[in-house]
């Protein structure tokens, strides 16, 4: 995996994977003794890396040339076989010892995929080095990308025959290349390795990582955009890389967050980041995949902190604040409370509560209470975090102030200004912007609870109208950021306890821009961003094939960026502002577009108090945090969701707890921010007063992808897993409910309706499709008239579903009657309605003036 990036700095040594293919047979002749000179492809020389030098090349034995994919990947999957690791294709290739089951699938799924996709005998002994440690021999990928950018070069001489080789692409991930579905069934091959001890683990990583990189190769090849998806499963298996996060000091809740969400090459990036002591010198050992302790806070013990600079024995370093009845009254004439800076005669900057007005300027701090700032029982903090958070200020530079150079570091700076006017005997100035914080700008006490809950429903004010951001992290503080690449820098700030928490995603949602706080300085994350964004637009293709590198030719760099500031490109920007979407370059977006980020932005996040989700949510989706968290906790998710105009239609395939009707059956509704990444490529449904409505027009085939929705019908009840054919797909399709018992009526036929998430063409590319199956009731018109009852997944019967057991999903199907199939329908045709079940408990939205809009039901 040497041509995949790995992070600068870091303490953490990379995965080493074994070159395990067999001595003398087809050309895998890879003895560790020979380490004479010879070239790489391209003429690289491979005697500095200690490679082996003998000529021995994959594919010697299959030097056909095949025009079409369908040839070679047929060819491909005959390979064990071949090799009589399996008879007549029933037994497993595999086999219990870890390091035999390793050297066939590095020699099959990795020279072998190699040879079929480039079309070319390989040199394996430009794929290996010494080990500088040992006399092992180890697979070297650094002359992927060399190899990649020549096959690159032949595809965009041959138009016709680049065409008949990965096929169509354009339609989406998941369509109709036979390279590309490939690909995803090397992905899934691996799994059989995680389960084996090294070297298995570790081979199969690197496959995997293969896989990945072609599929870049491919969508680079056809000019696909870096920031959409990617034809590449997510990394959710390897337990090399799990154990690699937990040795490194990472918290088993962040691996939860991260976990499943990144391609293998980003989640290799990740586990190899060194990771920095939180605040304190706390540890993670009594947290779970659930909780972080060390930044949920108890109330009752909570205590602030002194910076880790401040030396005294706390005799000198004591507490100064504000008062909370001022805090409270600025805050009942409706002002936000703001605090500057006076230095007394004792050398000590307190703290001054000054009210907001038009065109005055502060910084809002967005900040962990785990870091020590917080302070639960008076607005007060210790001296020396005041003074800190004074330096940081004078470190932030005015808008539009040109002799400020962002460039120097905030405690050069500080110092400098405090030298020099101690030398003139000179006052401290005024920061250059205000500061506004919770801790000393929200009272405190029981007599302030009411002006405390008018306070927190001004957050989206105070954010949005603030000049800027600051986020303060305990552990980014401890960072430098000053030479690291702009990936690590965004991967730093993603695996962050800043970045785990619930209120802070909205509050940096709220900004204008955020700077974020390191050790030699703040970084500007905007900037960065919009920069990255300028790159990937620019046109890197020229008129000549030669100008491009072997690195532009897979991208690697620029999807690692991609993906580990994707936190950032789909976070909804609340600034209202800015006008239009900087981030995601969109000039609105609709409710449900906004619902989906919002929803995927909290999802994977925790808050101390359970109950502010539904605040945080309700302000994201301009709805009256007020009035939602006075509603019974039970009611609080069916108000948002009522309140909303269009929700995503990928709400419906969610496998999390749904809310129950009055007689306790699952309504479609989920019952809170959990479960799966939702989608926005499936298009929308319609929020009705009596259900939802689901009409895709001709037009939406541009933006999203067409979903599938089928019918077939059953006589009596239908089992909660149970295979059956689809027309139009050429074989039986497995199907899994989310149910825990068999649904229907004894003794009597029912209609039932399956929508899935697209479209289904062709049994070997169905890979854990999610879907909803609904009962049919009647048929008006046009309109399929049903009600809800699960989501389910659908799989090829030669595919074992992901993690069945862990999302409730039965494992052992039931085949239906052969002359049962799922009818394809048209939702060119045909519109579905999921009728309301439940009546009775209703919801408000806030208008445009702050009053209440219509009543729905859930």
């Amino acid at each position: 995996m040497d041509h995949v990036p790995y992070p600068v700095s870091t303490s953490v040594p990379p995965v080493e994977v074994p070159l395990l293919v067999p001595y003398t047979t087809r050309g895998f002749d890879v003895p560790s003794s020979a380490l004479e000179k010879t070239e790489e492809p391209g003429g690289a020389d491979t005697e500095s890396r200690g490679a082996p030098t003998q000529d021995h090349s994959v594919g010697s034995a299959f030097e056909a040339d095949y025009g079409l994919a369908t040839d070679w990947t047929l060819d491909f999957w005959r390979y064990p076989q071949k090799q009589g690791w399996s008879i007549d294709g029933c037994q497993p290739w595999w086999t219990s010892n870890a390091e035999e089951t390793a050297r066939r699938a590095q020699e099959w799924m990795y020279f072998e995929l190699l040879h079929k996709f480039l079309r070319q005998p390989i040199n394996v002994s430009s794929l290996a080095r010494k080990d500088n440690n040992s006399d092992r021999i180890l697979l070297d990928s650094s002359v992927v990308p060399e190899l990649l950018m020549r096959w690159l070069a032949r595809q965009y001489a041959s138009k016709q025959d680049t065409q008949n080789y990965i096929g169509t692409i354009s339609e989406g991930p998941r369509r109709e290349s036979l390279v590309l579905s490939l690909l995803a069934r090397v992905v899934l091959e691996c799994d059989k390795l995680d389960d084996l001890d090294d070297p298995s683990q570790s081979t199969a990583l690197a496959i995997r990582v293969l896989a990945e990189t072609l599929t870049n190769a491919i969508y680079n090849l056809a000019h696909v955009k870096i920031t959409e998806t990617r034809n590449i499963r997510k990394q959710e298996h390897s337990s090399l890389l799990k154990l690699r996060f937990l040795n490194s000091g990472w918290c088993p809740f962040r691996i939860a967050r991260l976990w499943g969400q990144y391609s293998p090459s980003t989640t290799y990036y990740l586990s190899s980041l060194s990771r920095e002591p939180t605040f304190g010198g706390v540890k993670h050992d009594q947290c779970d995949e659930t909780r972080c302790t060390t930044t949920s806070i108890d109330p009752s013990t909570y205590k602030p902190q002194h910076t880790e600079s401040c030396f005294t024995d706390g005799s000198r370093c004591r507490m100064v604040g504000v008062r909370s009845s001022t805090v409270a009254d600025c805050i009942k004439r409706g002002h936000i409370p703001l605090v500057r800076f006076e230095e007394s005669v004792d050398g000590i900057l307190r703290p001054e509560i000054v009210e907001s007005r038009n065109g005055l300027r502060y910084v809002a701090l967005s900040h962990v209470w785990s870091g020590g700032l917080g302070n639960v029982n008076m607005n007060s903090m210790f001296s020396c975090q005041i003074r800190k958070l004074y330096d940081l200020l004078l470190g932030i530079r005015r808008v539009g102030d040109d002799d400020y150079d962002r460039n120097l570091g905030t405690r050069k700076i500080a110092d400098y200004n405090r030298e020099v006017r101690k030398m003139f005997r000179m006052p401290l100035p005024e920061p250059p912007i205000l500061l506004w914080i919770d801790t000393l700008c929200v009272p405190v006490g029981e007599e302030h609870q009411q002006t405390r809950q008018s306070a927190i429903a001004q957050m989206a004010q105070i954010y949005v109208e603030a000049q800027c951001v600051l986020v303060v992290d305990p552990e980014l503080q401890k960072m430098n950021h000053t030479g690291l690449p702009d990936q690590q820098i965004f991967a730093n700030v993603l695996c962050s306890s800043w970045n785990s928490r619930s209120w802070t995603f909205q509050e940096a949602c709220m900004a204008r821009v955020f700077y974020v706080q390191f050790l030699d300085g703040h970084c500007v994350v905007d900037e960065k961003w919009h920069a990255f964004m300028k790159s990937i637009n620019r046109t890197t293709r020229t008129s000549t094939i030669n100008s491009i590198t072997g690195e532009e030719a897979i991208n690697m760099h620029d999807v690692l960026m991609a993906e580990v500031s994707d936190w950032f490109r789909t976070m909804p920007v609340m600034t209202k502002t800015r006008g239009y979407d900087t981030r995601t370059l969109m000039s609105r977006s609709e409710d449900w577009q906004n619902f989906v980020r919002v929803w995927n932005g909290l999802r994977r996040r925790s808050t101390t108090k359970a109950d502010d989700l539904y605040g945080i949510i309700a302000i994201m989706v301009d709805l009256s945090a007020y009035e939602i968290l006075k509603l019974d906790p039970r009611e609080r998710m069916k108000a948002i969701l009522r309140a909303q105009s269009t929700l995503p239609i990928s709400l419906l395939y969610q496998t999390c707890q749904k809310l129950c009707n009055l007689e306790g059956n699952p309504l479609w509704a989920p019952s809170e921010i959990a479960g799966d990444h939702l989608g926005m490529e499936g298009g929308y449904m319609s929020v009705e007063d009596d259900g939802l409505i689901i009409k895709l027009r001709s037009s939406d085939r541009a933006h999203h992808t067409w979903p599938g929705i089928y019918m077939f019908s059953t006589k009596g009840f239908l089992p909660i897993s149970f295979s059956i054919n689809v027309a139009g797909v050429g074989s039986t399709v497995s199907v899994k409910l989310h149910q825990t018992t068999a649904v229907g009526i004894d003794g009597t036929i029912s209609s039932w309706v399956v929508l899935c998430e697209e479209a289904l063409t062709r049994a070997s590319t169905v890979h854990n499709v999610p879907g909803v199956l609904m009962s049919l009731r009647t048929l008006e018109g046009t309109t399929l008239i049903t009600n809800y009852v699960c989501p389910l997944l659908l799989f090829s019967e030669n595919v074992k579903a992901d993690n069945a057991g862990e999302n409730g999903f039965n494992e052992n199907t039931k085949p239906l009657p052969q002359a049962l199939k799922m009818e394809a329908v048209s939702l060119e045709e045909y519109s579905i309605k999921i009728n309301t079940v439940e009546r009775g408990v209703r919801g408000t939205k806030r208008t445009q003036n702050g009053g209440s809009s219509e009543e729905r039901d859930c």
